[in-house]
């Protein structure tokens, strides 16, 4: 187990800190998402993952693949590009090959990756934030229904894995500039401890750096989006285990699509514990609304029914003032 976050520091060093950070500020994190959906969320103990081709946000999915592909499409000579040679340089030092192997194996995965990726998205909750949410998020979940926010103790998605189905990882708001330093890091990261990766199978390492390239890929987002603070939930047909996870069919907006769902429920199989409704869901934001308190009633009767204790401490709502049209 040592060796495991060991390897994740060398060639991850930037979601160590960012999980370290999470932890050290005992922030939480937020689900923010319609009333019907949280209703819908704690009644059947299931949280839905979407196919990324469905999302509003496509395109901001898109950014880290176009980062990447121009980096991996000469003669750009990007920063970002700059930084990436440095990484397959020190490698292929310890590891002759490596570079061009891992590469033809995210090309290979690239469909899978781009078209049967499924995401639900969640955001950094910070405790200044618990008497009014984000007006931000508000503002996109509040338009023509009302938003709410099931805020959770973030613990158990730091244990989540391939054995359940799907895997955790925050999101970065990154330029090439940024990922050029990244970049150069983890190439320093991996010359310092050629002995240690020197002493790993060969396709240990080229999985760590495949799953490097996959996280740039698929949690990258202009950084024009910073104020997010955005953490991914993600599941890959075929490149991933299917878990615990649950696949069926739903009709969102007119249109049918696959989704999987997350059974908030321990699962034995994968040492997966703490994600049933009363462990897992800590408070709940009502965001600005006309019609606080009904909505307000309807999320306790139905936190009852899930065995919440004393549902009624956990709910509130945002008093943001609602701005009316004349």
């Amino acid at each position: 187990m040592q060796d495991i976050f060991k390897l994740r520091d060398i060639f991850a060093p930037h979601e160590g800190r960012r999980r370290d950070d999470l932890f050290r500020h005992n922030r939480r994190l937020i689900h923010y998402t319609s009333a019907a959906a949280a209703i819908s969320i704690i009644r059947n103990k299931r949280v839905w993952m979407r196919n990324v081709r469905c999302m509003n946000d496509f395109m901001e999915v898109e950014h880290g693949f176009q980062l990447l592909q121009r980096s991996f499409s000469p003669p750009t000579d990007s920063e970002m590009e700059k930084g990436l040679r440095a990484v397959g340089a020190a490698l292929d030092v310890i590891f002759p090959g490596l570079t061009e192997e891992s590469v033809k194996w995210f090309d290979g995965w690239l469909f899978q990756l781009r078209n049967k990726t499924y995401v639900t998205c969640l955001s950094e909750h910070d405790a200044a934030e618990s008497d009014y949410g984000r007006l931000s998020m508000w503002r996109s979940y509040t338009a023509s229904q009302v938003g709410v926010g099931l805020v959770i103790n973030p613990l158990p998605l730091y244990s989540l894995s391939d054995t359940f189905g799907a895997f955790s990882s925050p999101v970065y708001y990154f330029s090439d500039d940024h990922l050029r330093e990244l970049f150069l890091e983890i190439a320093n990261n991996i010359s310092t401890n050629k002995d240690f990766l020197q002493s790993h199978d060969r396709s240990e390492i080229k999985g760590y750096f495949g799953m490097l390239l996959r996280a740039v890929a698929m949690c990258t987002k202009h950084p024009g989006f910073l104020e997010e603070k955005e953490w991914r939930i993600m599941h890959t047909e075929q490149l991933d285990e299917r878990g615990a996870l649950e696949l069926d069919v739903e009709v969102i907006g007119g249109i049918p699509q696959p989704v999987y769902k997350i059974p908030l429920e321990d699962h034995a199989a994968s040492g997966m514990t703490g994600i049933s409704i009363p462990d897992l869901l800590e408070h709940v934001i009502i965001g600005p609304t006309q019609f606080p308190i009904p909505v307000w009633d309807a999320i306790v009767i139905e936190l009852e029914k899930a065995g919440v204790k004393d549902p009624w401490e956990k709910v509130s709502y945002s008093n943001i003032p609602i701005r009316t049209q004349a």
